[in-house]
């Protein structure tokens, strides 16, 4: 058969981006960061059609700020490297705060100020709110996890007490077997990881009732997040300047091990001590590692992230606020476990507003 001429070849229709089969659209997606998922998803009908047979890259954790005396937040993307900074809409009431995360969904408690106001789940992308039955008598949590169902909206909230609450409960219950100076929990894949001063205890949901499938002690007794005061006092700096703080997190591997992070700051000091743990399961025990490989801990989740080729982390690193180590303050650091420097990440916010608290996320997908 003779060759088409070049004359038809030039005067052909050229192919549209619309146009691309849907497998290879479907690797393009993948491959793009949460951003570019919903940017790339409102091309056209074909690429928003495609999206939805698509499971993007999302690995990598957003940070929320929350303004004092403002109703919007801002929102940190470590990904993007020119426009790091989202400002959202006016979602929240003043003063309100962010106990926990579960992907896109926020687990809001207002302050003591708004104390009338209930406890509530809010979707930053849907903007969909769940209210929570008022805790008794203390209307307001200190500590909690949260897990979600984005399809079914069934919905878990576990508070510092080991109280809970799921969908459809008018009241918070409380698991029979109560746990004394809890340090920590993490949630995930329906198992409750809890931290106490010399025990690590965990539970499963699953079922209708919770239900305790061990306990291993951690050893050394005592409490793990003593707070111990200076000898003499300097007059005119803060109190909590002046203390040593330790703690202990409990931290889930994307390898499915149990860490343990001892973090350390010395009285008088802006510096930043981390020791990790993993825990043996065969003898309960715990050995000392010094390495993260390719992963990262993002220690307000609790979990471990891939950060081999991932823009914006740095493997072998701790991601931490300092109202982790310190209550009074949101500013972010990162603590490279192979140079044992703390470093804090570039300023997010370039105007005057003061922050009451900070807290990371996994932003979630809507294959709508």
């Amino acid at each position: 058969m003779a060759s088409p001429p070049l004359l038809a070849l030039a005067q052909s229709p050229p192919r549209c981006w619309s146009e691309l089969p849907l497998d290879l659209m479907q690797l393009i997606f993948e491959r793009l960061s949460f951003t570019d998922f919903e940017r790339a998803k409102s091309v056209c009908s074909s690429w928003q059609t495609g999206s939805r047979q698509s499971k993007p890259n999302n690995k990598i954790p957003w940070m929320i700020l929350l303004p004092e005396e403002k109703s919007y937040c801002l929102l940190f993307n470590p990904e993007d490297r020119e426009e790091k900074l989202y400002k959202t809409g006016d979602y929240f009431s003043n003063n309100i705060y962010c106990l926990a995360t579960c992907r896109s969904w926020l687990l809001m408690n207002p302050s003591y100020e708004n104390w009338e106001h209930p406890v509530y789940i809010f979707n930053l992308l849907t903007r969909e709110r769940i209210n929570l039955p008022l805790t008794t008598p203390v209307r307001r949590l200190h500590s909690a996890v949260l897990w979600i169902d984005d399809k079914t909206k069934d919905y878990l909230v576990i508070r510092e007490s080991l109280a809970y609450v799921k969908k459809g409960y008018n009241s918070w219950i409380q698991i029979s077997e109560g746990i004394q100076n809890q340090e920590d929990m993490v949630f995930k894949d329906h198992k409750l990881y809890c931290l106490t001063n010399n025990e690590l205890r965990i539970f499963d949901f699953s079922g209708e009732f919770p239900l305790q499938l061990s306990r291993a002690s951690l050893g050394g007794g005592g409490r793990v997040n003593e707070i111990f005061s200076l000898r003499m006092r300097f007059p005119g700096v803060p109190w909590y300047v002046q203390q040593v703080r330790k703690k202990k997190n409990v931290v889930l591997t994307v390898r499915g091990d149990v860490l343990i992070v001892k973090s350390k700051n010395p009285a008088m000091s802006e510096t930043w001590n981390f020791k990790i743990f993993k825990m043996d399961s065969s003898s309960k025990g715990l050995e000392e590692i010094y390495s993260l490989g390719d992963e990262a801990i993002i220690l307000d989740l609790g979990i471990t992230v891939l950060a081999k080729d991932q823009e914006g982390v740095i493997s072998n690193s701790i991601y931490f606020t300092d109202e982790e180590i310190h209550w009074y303050g949101t500013e972010i650091f990162v603590f490279n476990l192979d140079t044992k420097k703390v470093e804090q990440l570039p300023p997010l916010v370039s105007s005057s507003a003061s922050f009451s608290r900070a807290r990371w996320f996994l932003p979630s997908f809507r294959n709508d």
